[in-house]
Order: structure tokens, then sequence, then C-alpha cells
């Protein structure tokens, strides 16, 4: 499995926060082939790993909804975290010392939580595109698609391309891009929720085969929320887990080693091969 050098405003890393940690573990290990290690003796603190790389964490919830959080990658984290209160953001927590380094946690102005993270050690390296792995991240903008676009765009200086929208049949879809490469995106679904359910971000774990994900999900404790269903990102199914975070699962590939010589452009690699 290959390790990517991540750039500062990219998704980073996912934790879930959980009342039953233990339990999540179980339940993903069964259905993702993860690994799971108390990474701190005492700390509660899990560390899930496929191929020996860690993917993601599993917190013990002190309070607060079970849920599925996305950090994002801070070029400067105390700098970000004050940016956040002048875009319209709300930081609620941080700068803090945790197992994989800095973090603090805030509130978009439509009220979708995320994170930011500092890793510990000059580099830094994620995983993902795999089964088991984040293979996409998204977030849902239950009202205010401009307001949000503009708060992240001016937090972390993304490139974004729109498409849908006015005078199309189609709600509009933000791609968020590094280098031209696409690594998460936004969707409009204003009027698709309740009036004051906040906006929130989701990541794509990937699986081999949705079907049998979906077949193997009630077997582990969880739920099928719906699907699976084929859509323009690919197949998919929406599930929660014996504790109660939702998640989306998404069918994808075994990782090919891709043909990168020394001084190639690695998203141009990617792009060729219809990963990017």
């Amino acid at each position: 499995m290959p390790a990517f050098n991540a750039q500062g405003g990219m998704p980073y890393w996912i934790d879930l926060n959980t009342p039953e940690p233990e339990a999540a573990a179980r339940f993903y290990t069964g259905l993702l082939n993860w690994q799971v290690n108390e990474e701190v003796e005492g700390s509660g603190y899990l560390v899930a790993r496929v191929q020996g790389l860690p993917v993601a964490g599993l917190i013990p919830a002190t309070g607060g909804a079970t849920t599925w959080v996305t950090y994002f990658l801070a070029d400067d984290l105390e700098a970000q975290l004050d940016r956040i209160g002048e875009l319209g953001g709300t930081v609620l927590a941080g700068p803090t010392d945790a197992q994989i380094g800095r973090m603090g946690v805030a509130a978009d102005p439509n009220g979708a939580l995320f994170g930011l993270v500092e890793p510990r050690g000059e580099d830094a390296f994620v995983a993902g595109g795999e089964p088991g792995c984040a293979v996409w991240h998204e977030l849902t903008c239950t009202s205010g698609f401009d307001k949000a676009l503009d708060f992240y765009t001016g937090l972390f200086g993304w490139q974004s391309a729109t498409v849908g929208g006015e005078g199309t049949d189609l709600p509009r879809y933000g791609t968020l891009l590094a280098d031209s490469a696409p690594f998460a995106g936004l969707r409009d679904a204003a009027g698709h929720f309740p009036e004051g359910v906040p906006g929130f971000w989701q990541t794509f774990l990937g699986v081999l085969d949705v079907d049998t994900a979906a077949a193997r999900v009630p077997e582990l404790g969880g739920e099928v929320i719906q699907g699976p269903f084929d859509a323009e990102f690919g197949r998919l199914l929406i599930i929660a887990d014996p504790t109660g975070a939702t998640v989306t699962l998404c069918e994808v590939e075994e990782y090919e080693e891709l043909d990168i010589q020394e001084g190639n452009d690695v998203f141009e690699a990617l792009r060729a091969q219809g990963l990017g």
C-alpha cells in the first residue's frame, strides 16, 4: 500500500467519536480488515491500520454526537484557528496535543464539524484510495453552499470548480483540487434536510465489493441505511455502525503500482490511470 505526501489544506485524518470504541473497532475490523491497537496505554484512543499504515482513530466520546470527524492538514495551526473566527466559523477546541500531533476542532459558518492537525515529525503522509482506507471526502451543505465554499477557500486557499445549479437540472457541486487533481467535494443539499440541520463532512471508505459489504454489515451488528446504489462517484452503500455513526462505503479496486519514474509528476501519473 502506498503512502502519499499530503499537502496543506487536504484531508489528512479521520476520527470516530464514539461511546464504544472497542465495539466500533470490532465492527470495522470485521468489515474493512482493519488492525486496531491501543496507541497509548490507558488513553482509550485506538488507532486503525491497514497493512501497517494508520488510517483512522477511534476516540471515547465524552459528550455530543457519535460521529466521524474529518481533519485537514494545517500549515500553521494557531494562525488558521484564528482565521476560522475571522471567516465566520467557530473554534470548538484546541490547539491540543494528541496522539497524531497538535489538533483543533471547529465548525464552519453552517455548523459543519471539522478539524485541523499538525502531525508529529517533519513529514506528513496519508494512506488512501484503497479498500479499508479513505477514498473521498465530501461536505453536504444543508444550507449556505456559497458561504461554505468561500469559508474553506479562504481558510485553505483551495482551488475549486463548480458545476450544476441555476439553469441546469443538477444540484451545485464544488470539486476541490490540488495541482488540478480532485481530493474532496462540496454538495449543495439545500431543501433536502429539515431546517436547522447543520452541514456535515463525510468520508467515503473503500471496499472491494459493496454488495458483499452490504450483506456483512448486519452480521456485524450494523445497519444498512441506503443502497447499494450506483452514483456518479461509483457504487456506494450508506451504513450505520453498531455505535450509531454513519459512513459511506465506496467500491474500489486493489492498488496497482503506478509507473512513476524519478522526476515525474505524481498527479499527472494518477490522472493518466484514471485515478485523479
